[in-house]
């Protein structure tokens, strides 16, 4: 029979035959109560034990573990190094940003004679050479690495600059940049010359339909309508790049004419807009090109300058584009 403490109600397993028709005085083995246990009548005798057993209560299940949170994705190892030699530091941060889309590691330097060095310590896939480079131009660095066999693996890109435009013909950069197209237009380069991975576009963004609108409860009356404000005039867009000369000599003249030209537009803008408009934007800005022409024609071989006048010809080319836009 079973058998529970009226104090603690733990419960015992009993025989018959040790509580007898008077009943037995048991002693609560958790909480000490002696209590009495009465026999039932006409009750099956049970096996004698030797000590009651208490029921034993069941275990609680073990708290499920969370599940751990999913690892971010590895970044793709570089496909190729650079080194960048550029004294503008925000110029140089742009540069390493955009290689790094490409998955070009870079080294950035301030000072030219420091690039040379650390081109010829560890020759990088590609050298970047920006304008106006300390201890040593661009156009120096990019003649002793082309004639250098140790680096004849190297890619140069060199930013020209109105101060150091022209290089060594047959010895200059592979490529070449105006100081406008620097940094954006070294992403062109690169897919020229193979190096790196071209970015992937991002994936396009699923758009929610349309919500209609409710209907309205009663139409409104209708507003005078109101004199529309003249269309903003587009702005200006920049005058295209005319096809590169073949010859050498002339191809490095007209770049640095448009550098030139650039500069004089860029400190006259009213001036120009209005001359250009008239259609004489080189005769009335005449002094101004004479500045430029006195650096023009200390850069530039004589045999060359008598060819044409490469300044008119380009402030003329500009000035017509800015009719067109």
């Amino acid at each position: 029979m079973i058998a529970a403490c009226p104090k603690c109600q733990t419960r015992y397993r009993l025989s018959r035959e040790k509580i007898g028709p008077q009943g037995a005085r048991i002693r609560c083995s958790q909480c000490q109560t002696i209590f009495r246990v009465q026999a039932p009548e006409n009750a099956p005798a049970t096996p004698p034990e030797a000590r009651p057993s208490p029921v034993a209560a069941p275990a609680p299940a073990p708290a499920a573990k969370p599940a751990p949170p999913p690892e971010p994705p590895k970044p793709l190892p570089p496909l190729a190094r650079a080194l960048v030699a550029e004294a503008d530091a925000e110029q140089a941060k742009a540069v390493v940003e955009l290689l790094a889309q490409w998955r070009i590691e870079a080294d950035v330097v301030e000072d030219g004679a420091e690039a040379l060095v650390r081109m010829f310590r560890e020759p990088p896939a590609l050298a970047v050479l920006g304008a106006d480079l300390p201890s040593l131009r661009g156009a120096r660095i990019a003649e002793i690495a082309q004639r250098a066999s140790e680096l004849a693996a190297v890619k140069l890109i060199r930013v020209a600059s109105a101060s150091d435009q022209s290089g060594t013909p047959g010895f200059d950069a592979e490529e070449m940049l105006e100081a406008g197209d620097f940094p954006a237009g070294v992403s062109d380069i690169l897919a020229r010359l193979g190096i790196g991975a071209k970015p992937s576009a991002p994936a396009p963004v699923a758009k929610a339909p349309p919500v209609p609108a409710p209907k309205p409860a009663a139409p409104a009356p209708a507003a005078k309508p109101t004199p529309a404000a003249p269309a903003a005039k587009p702005a200006a867009a920049p005058a295209p790049t005319p096809p590169v000369s073949s010859d050498p000599a002339i191809a490095a003249a007209e770049r640095l004419a448009r550098i030139a030209v650039s500069d004089v537009i860029l400190y006259n803008q009213e001036k120009f807009a209005a001359a250009a408009a008239r259609g004489t934007a080189a005769k009335e800005l005449a002094s101004e090109l004479g500045e430029a022409r006195q650096h023009f024609n200390s850069r530039v071989a004589p045999a060359v300058r008598a060819q044409r006048d490469f300044l008119v010809e380009e402030i003329e080319r500009r000035a017509a584009a800015l009719r067109k836009s």
